[in-house]
């Protein structure tokens, strides 16, 4: 009780645990408004992910002794301390095979590099101002998507457009969008935030739109065929920390994927 009770008071209930909020009952409102009718999953399973992994202990010998019983001898067995141990341990739970793939899916992913300097993001964000790139036909008809995330443990940039000269396509006056990016070094062709703001930023200029980046973190994500679970945290040295909770909240309000977020001093 104390695991589940300490965890609970640092914001990281145990999966499961009904009691301090590391599941929702799959008979409450929060659950179809969370996981909006998806199959059970890790988030909402009352099945406490708790065990004892591995126990070990000393196996007392036993030693043949005589005793007297009123008038009789009595045969018994006496136990002595011995340095003979007793080891058991659990190889796997019902939750082995979700973080298996987890793990066997981050693998795949090397991890980013930290920002050297503030000075090497300005001068990327520089650059990406100063040197747009030509877009095809399917990037100036519309809008990109509102969110896009990459499996796996990657810098976060969050990105607030406005279409500042009367309406966009829609008809929208001075519409406010937000999006949402993650990438690997690989996938955005640098280890910086600015790298991941780059592309998308040149698509909504090229739009018309008035684009800045509000922030940065990052985000682990799970792609799950249950339920895919995105944490947000961390912090840009070059764009300064995004708001995690709406960035939670646009993944949630965009894609199917449930969101949460820490914004606790110090992570990166």
């Amino acid at each position: 009780h104390q695991i589940r009770g300490q965890l609970a008071a640092e914001g990281f209930p145990l999966v499961g645990d009904v009691q301090y909020g590391g599941a929702v009952p799959n008979t409450s409102s929060l659950y179809k408004e969370r996981c909006k009718g998806r199959a059970e999953s890790f988030l909402d399973s009352e099945c406490l992910a708790l065990q004892c992994r591995k126990l070990e202990f000393l196996d007392p010998h036993h030693r043949a002794v005589s005793e007297m019983d009123g008038s009789s001898w009595v045969a018994d067995k006496k136990a002595i301390r011995s340095e003979r141990w007793n080891s058991f341990t659990l190889d796997g739970a019902f939750w082995s095979p979700f973080v298996d793939r987890y793990h066997a899916e981050s693998a795949k992913i090397s991890s980013s590099e930290a920002t050297s300097s503030l000075a090497v993001e300005e001068a990327l964000l520089l650059q990406t101002k100063l040197e747009p790139r030509s877009e095809d036909a399917s990037t100036t008809c519309k809008l990109p998507p509102k969110v896009l995330l990459s499996q796996g443990s990657n810098k976060y940039i969050v990105i607030r457009a406005v279409f500042p000269t009367g309406s966009d396509d829609d008809g929208d006056d001075n519409v406010e969008q937000w999006f949402v990016r993650s990438a690997s070094p690989e996938e955005c062709g640098g280890p910086y935030h600015a790298n991941v703001a780059e592309t998308l930023l040149q698509q909504l200029r090229s739009l018309g739109y008035t684009a800045a980046v509000m922030g940065g973190g990052r985000i682990d994500f799970m792609k799950n065929d249950e339920v895919s679970h995105a944490h947000v945290f961390g912090f840009s040295y070059g764009f300064g920390e995004g708001d995690h909770e709406k960035v939670a909240a646009i993944i949630e309000q965009y894609t199917d994927v449930v969101a949460t977020f820490d914004s606790s001093d110090g992570l990166y």
